[in-house]
């Protein structure tokens, strides 16, 4: 019986070391080519990774093509831009241009009527040329990732070429199968966001099990603009806050320095009925902002557009990243180039009226 027992333990001892699985990277073959053309501009993600830009931003129109892995389902995700003037609307001065966007891939992925769209940028409203007005929305935090939620949103309208009109560059045989899509504005939608999900294709198996190293998941956020200048690793781009505004010494009144030896363009903001498209409840509903430097008043406004530069202001809010303010309404802003210094700005309601403000300040790039 110790015989037995011996022997068992000398044949369900340690096994021999296996020898590691064999990695498998991916090669050229599994790529599929993504074309796109857009009128005027796109950029484009997949599974929340931006993987094409177009280059030129201006005329003449560019075609791009790109070679990409997928990895299915695939999320498409794709900003697309007209060339339109941020607080018009037109082009050129005083034009309505139109747009358009056209996308295929090498798995036989095309735009059409079932991507869903939607718009961000209108302008002008009512087609009224001769006193153009613009609509805006914030782009929503991570419309580009696979688990952003659009299922509020409407399709695409498809368009013929014809009627897009596609110049530059465009190769008609490279979108076979494709249709130009939109809006169902294509004149006067300025900026739209579009968005799909392809299932894997029947049969699809994937030859790779090697993932790669690089980690480019943090791309959105490293590509906001920071500062270049000579000894500094960045700057403030934004302060903000928002408070109840009250009467007499309950006022808001938030300070700023501005550092350096050379003036800095800011863009102020005090907003109260813009709040209420954020389900703010209890807003200021008609915001003066008044900007000191020590104890003089250097500038002031009560309702944005009342003011001959009310065009920079709806310029600087897109240069910014800020959201719109919409037309004629009593929120106050200005934009105004600073000297090296302290100021302070005082938010108050016009009539002694109170309620919650938010006050902003944006250093222009």
């Amino acid at each position: 019986m110790k015989r037995l027992l011996l022997f068992l333990a000398l044949t369900v001892g340690p096994l021999p070391a296996q020898p590691p699985a064999t990695l498998v990277k991916p090669t050229v073959a599994n790529t599929i080519t993504l074309t796109a053309y857009a009128d005027n501009w796109c950029a484009i993600f997949i599974n929340g990774k931006l993987v094409a830009v177009d280059s030129i931003d201006f005329l003449p129109h560019n075609q791009i093509s790109v070679k990409i892995l997928p990895e299915y389902p695939l999320t498409i995700a794709v900003l697309a831009k007209d060339n339109a003037d941020p607080s018009t609307g037109l082009e050129y001065g005083n034009q309505i241009g139109d747009a358009g966007f056209i996308l295929k891939l090498g798995d036989g992925t095309v735009t059409n009527a079932k991507w869903k769209a939607k718009a961000f940028f209108t302008g002008p409203l009512n087609s009224a040329i001769a006193s153009p007005q613009v609509t805006r929305t914030p782009l929503p935090a991570r419309w580009y990732a696979p688990d952003f939620d659009d299922s509020a949103w409407g399709f695409a309208t498809e368009y013929t070429a014809a009627r897009v009109g596609p110049d530059g560059d465009y190769v008609a045989a490279d979108f076979t199968g494709a249709a130009f899509i939109w809006t169902n504005d294509l004149n006067l939608d300025n900026t739209v966001i579009f968005r799909t999900t392809v299932p894997a294709p029947a049969g699809y198996v994937k030859r790779w099990n090697t993932t790669p190293d690089l980690d480019v998941s943090q791309l959105p956020a490293e590509l906001l603009p920071v500062s270049t200048a000579t000894g500094t690793a960045g700057q403030l781009a934004n302060l903000s806050t928002r408070a109840q505004v009250g009467v007499d010494a309950n006022i808001l009144i938030p300070g700023f320095v501005i550092g350096g030896a050379t003036a800095r363009t800011v863009l102020v903001r005090a907003v109260g009925p813009g709040l209420v498209q954020f389900g703010v409840a209890g807003t200021l509903a008609d915001p003066t902002l008044t900007v000191f430097r020590g104890s003089a008043a250097i500038a002031s406004n009560d309702n944005w557009q009342e003011q001959a530069n009310a065009a920079a202001v709806s310029t600087a809010a897109v240069q910014t990243g800020a959201f719109a303010l919409a037309p004629g309404s009593k929120d106050s802003a200005l934009v105004l180039s600073l000297e090296p210094g302290a100021y302070t700005f005082q938010v108050a309601g016009a009539g002694r009226t109170t309620g919650v403000a938010l006050v902003e300040v944006y250093v222009l790039p």
